[in-house]
C-alpha cells in the first residue's frame, strides 16, 4: 500500500510540474530525415499537420554540432521468433528502438511523437542527459509532441525509454519495448592497447598493440514479462520472473545453430579482428556477459578502465559497459549472460570467426558473413566498417539497408 501511494504522490508531482513549470512544448516540429526516421512528408500524412524546424535557444546558440534526432511512439503487435505474441510498445516500429551515435560535446535536438494511431500516452527519458526531468520527460498525449535538447556530456552507451503517464505504467512500457540505446564516443575518440594472446600452434603467450579502430557489436539486454495473448505480466515482473530475456529484442536471435532459432543468424568476423562490444543493460537483472573460448580484453565502465584480461563483467540494471575483444583463434564462441536462469530464457548467441580460408563458415554450412543489423551501431571515428544485413524485431519506419542510426 506504502508503495502504491509513493508512486501516485510521484505522479502528483511530476503532473503538477507539467502545469506549473515553463518550458514545455507541445507545438509541431521538423522531422528530420535519416535512417529510422519518418520524413517531413510522412508526417505532414499522418499528424495532418505543418511542421517547421525550431530548437532551444541553447541549441540555437551552441557551436558544437546538433543531431536531431525524431522518435515516434508506435503501438503494434509483434511475433517473436517462437510464436509467442506481444502486444508491443515501439519507438520508431522495432524493439529496441534505433541506436544514436553522437560525441561528447554534441548537442541533440529530440523531438517526439505520440503517434495519432495509440491508445496509451508516452513519454522519453534520456540517461545521457542532464537535464529537469520536469517537464521534459513529462506525458505525451496521442497526436500530440514534444522537444528538448541537452548536451551530451559524458562517454558511454546510455540508455533511452518511455516513463509512461508521469511514471506511472512506466515498467509497462519499459518491458513492452519502449528502449532504446545512445552511444556517446569519447571527445578525444578511442584508444588502443597491449593485448596478450598465445602464439597459434604454440604454448608461448604474446602482447601486441591493439589499434583503437575496431569491428564494433551492440547487444542491448532486458527481459518480457507476457501472459499467453502477449500483455503484459505485471506480477511476473515484480517476482522477477521473466517470460524470456533477450539481446537485441529477441531470445536466441542470434543462435541458428544449438537452439535453431527461426531465422536467427550469428555475427562474423575473422581471425585477427578487434572487436569492440557495448553493452547496454535494460533489464531489472543484471547481465554477467561473458564470450565462451575467449577473454574479455579489456572493459571500461563509464571513462574508467575497470577491468583488463575478465573472464565475465557484470552489467547491472541501466548500466554499461565497453568490453574490447580480440579473436586470436578462427572457431565459433558463445557470447552469453552466464546467469543461467537468464542464459536458458534467450541471452545467449554464436560468434563465426573465420580464417582466411573460411574454414568455420564451411564446416557450418554459412555462406552468408554479413552481419545482422540490429548488432551493429552506426559508425563512429574509430569504426571498422561491416558488411550488414537487415535483422531486426519489428519494421523500422525508414530502412537504408545499412545500419539503425538515427541522427542527421
Amino acid at each position: 500500500m506504502k508503495s502504491t501511494l509513493a508512486i501516485f504522490a510521484l505522479s502528483a508531482v511530476l503532473m503538477s510540474g507539467l502545469v506549473l513549470l515553463p518550458g514545455i512544448n507541445m507545438k509541431s516540429f521538423a522531422i528530420s530525415n535519416d535512417q529510422g526516421q519518418l520524413t517531413l512528408a510522412d508526417m505532414n500524412l499522418v499528424m495532418g499537420g505543418s511542421f517547421q524546424q525550431i530548437s532551444t535557444e541553447e541549441a540555437s546558440e551552441s557551436e558544437a554540432p546538433v543531431k536531431n534526432v525524431t522518435f515516434v511512439a508506435v503501438e503494434k503487435n509483434l511475433t517473436l521468433p517462437g510464436g509467442q505474441s506481444i502486444a508491443a510498445l515501439t519507438w520508431n516500429g522495432t524493439i529496441p528502438g534505433p541506436t544514436v551515435r553522437v560525441t561528447q560535446g554534441d548537442v541533440l535536438n529530440i523531438n517526439i511523437i505520440n503517434h495519432p494511431n495509440n491508445t496509451l500516452i508516452h513519454s522519453l527519458d534520456h540517461h545521457a542527459s542532464t537535464l529537469s526531468a520536469v517537464p521534459n520527460f513529462g506525458p505525451i498525449n496521442v497526436s500530440d509532441s514534444k522537444q528538448y535538447s541537452f548536451v551530451a556530456s559524458q562517454p558511454g552507451f546510455f540508455k533511452y525509454h518511455c516513463e509512461g503517464n508521469a511514471v506511472l505504467t512506466m515498467d509497462q512500457h519499459v518491458f513492452q519495448g519502449m528502449v532504446g540505446g545512445v552511444i556517446v564516443d569519447p571527445q578525444v575518440g578511442y584508444t588502443g592497447y597491449e593485448g596478450v594472446a598465445v602464439e597459434n600452434g604454440t604454448n608461448a603467450i604474446t602482447t601486441a598493440d591493439v589499434d583503437a579502430d575496431a569491428k564494433e557489436v551492440a547487444f542491448q539486454f532486458s527481459e518480457y514479462y507476457l501472459d499467453p495473448s502477449g500483455q503484459y505480466d505485471a506480477a511476473a515482473m515484480f517476482a522477477h520472473a521473466p517470460t524470456a530475456s533477450w539481446i537485441n529484442g529477441i531470445p536466441f536471435g542470434y543462435d541458428p545453430v544449438i537452439t535453431k532459432t527461426a531465422n536467427a543468424t550469428t555475427l562474423f568476423f575473422k581471425q585477427g579482428d578487434h572487436v569492440r562490444f557495448f553493452l547496454l543493460n535494460h533489464g531489472d537483472l543484471p547481465t554477467n556477459f561473458h564470450i565462451v573460448g575467449e577473454m574479455l580484453d579489456r572493459v571500461t565502465d563509464g571513462s574508467i578502465v575497470s577491468g583488463i584480461g575478465k573472464q565475465t563483467y557484470t552489467v547491472g540494471g541501466s548500466n554499461d559497459a565497453i568490453v574490447d575483444v580480440v579473436f586470436d583463434q578462427p572457431g565459433v564462441y558463445a557470447f552469453v549472460n552466464h546467469d543461467y536462469s537468464q542464459l536458458f530464457k534467450g541471452q545467449a548467441g554464436l560468434v563465426v570467426v573465420d580464417g582466411p580460408d573460411n574454414g568455420t563458415s564451411n564446416l557450418l554450412g554459412l555462406t552468408d558473413d554479413s552481419n545482422p543489423s540490429n548488432a551493429i551501431p552506426p559508425t563512429g571515428e574509430n569504426s571498422i566498417p561491416v558488411n550488414v544485413k537487415p535483422y531486426m524485431l519489428g519494421t523500422p519506419l525508414a530502412w537504408n539497408g545499412q545500419n539503425t542510426s538515427s541522427t542527421t
